[in-house]
């Protein structure tokens, strides 16, 4: 190895480790003339280094925050890094890929999961996971996208035409949904792509819409966006109560207890399907009070239900 080679890696592990270094010191400490310094650390420079001098504290310096060293992860920044892995991981091979590249530029040691700690997460089909990266790479681009969709409800095929706005995932449901503009429908739609049969990006732009993502998630319960906003008002029992306050189970969720000991539960939700569903873990100890027509949806359903399992 060259001694050029040598005094340059000197000089780098000096700076990294924050000694003072000036044209004196290095003349000084390798032995070498004043401009034979400045081309060593001009090949520094050139070399993708970032080294410059700093006049306060009169030395040579990398730029702030670089470092030669790979950082040490502390144990809880180690059990994020996993829990992130782990997690995310589920989405696609392409944020695996990501995250393994990101745990490689942080640390040489691969992090895991403990056996005490663990998360139940179903991957993706390959499907799902071709489809997460045509439609990021859509929506980023403002690309029009074709797709022959199933619907849950219906189970019939249908060409659609749409512009992607945002994918969100379900963490409850476990599955990814896509919000778009249906020019079908006339209007913004939620996809599922687990009911996607085939997807393409169309050589073709949109203009966007000013959409909040946030507001628009926020307003519904669960992943039901496609629907009017409506006010929900429910009774529960007291033995349950203290199953319902346990955590807040809607952004507008309002609570209020009765002289009887029941709990009395409000929210402002977008559609009812989603709500309705929620509604029934908890029968027989809730009473829909408004709106009227959730009351006589539930009531149907109760009574479809009460006649199946009525026969013999």
């Amino acid at each position: 190895m060259s001694y050029k080679f040598d005094s340059l890696m000197k000089i780098l592990n000096m700076l990294d480790s924050g000694k003072k270094v000036t044209v004196h010191s290095l003349m000084d400490d390798l032995e070498i003339s004043e401009r034979s310094v400045h081309r060593y650390l001009q090949t520094l420079q050139i070399g993708g280094f970032p080294v410059h001098y700093d006049r306060k504290k009169e030395s040579y310096v990398f730029v702030e925050k670089y470092s030669l060293r790979k950082p040490v992860l502390s144990v809880e920044e180690t059990l994020s890094l996993a829990l992130a892995k782990q997690m995310l991981g589920n989405f696609g091979s392409g944020m695996e890929k990501s995250l393994n590249s990101i745990e490689e530029k942080l640390s040489v040691k691969k992090t895991g999961l403990s056996g005490h700690i663990v998360l139940k997460a179903e991957p993706p089909s390959p499907e799902v996971g071709e489809y997460l990266e045509a439609i990021h790479q859509a929506i980023i681009n403002f690309q029009r996208i074709r797709l022959i969709y199933k619907t849950l409800y219906s189970n019939k095929k249908s060409t659609r035409k749409i512009d992607p706005y945002y994918l969100f995932f379900s963490p409850q449901e476990g599955f990814w949904h896509l919000r778009a503009y249906c020019h079908l429908r006339k209007e913004l739609r939620t996809f599922d792509l687990d009911r996607i049969i085939s997807l393409k990006v169309l050589d073709e732009s949109f203009v966007p819409i000013n959409i909040s993502q946030k507001e628009e998630l926020s307003k519904s319960f669960g992943t039901w966006l496609d629907g009017k906003p409506v006010e929900v008002v429910l009774r529960f029992d007291s033995d349950i109560s203290r199953y319902i306050t346990r955590k807040k189970w809607h952004k507008s969720q309002k609570e209020k207890e009765l002289k009887n000991g029941q709990l009395e539960v409000s929210f402002k939700v977008t559609g009812l399907d989603e709500i309705k569903e929620w509604i029934y873990k908890w029968l027989p100890h809730v009473e829909v009070i408004a709106p009227k027509e959730l009351k006589t949806i539930v009531k149907k359903d109760l009574q479809k239900a009460l006649q199946i399992h009525l026969k013999k």
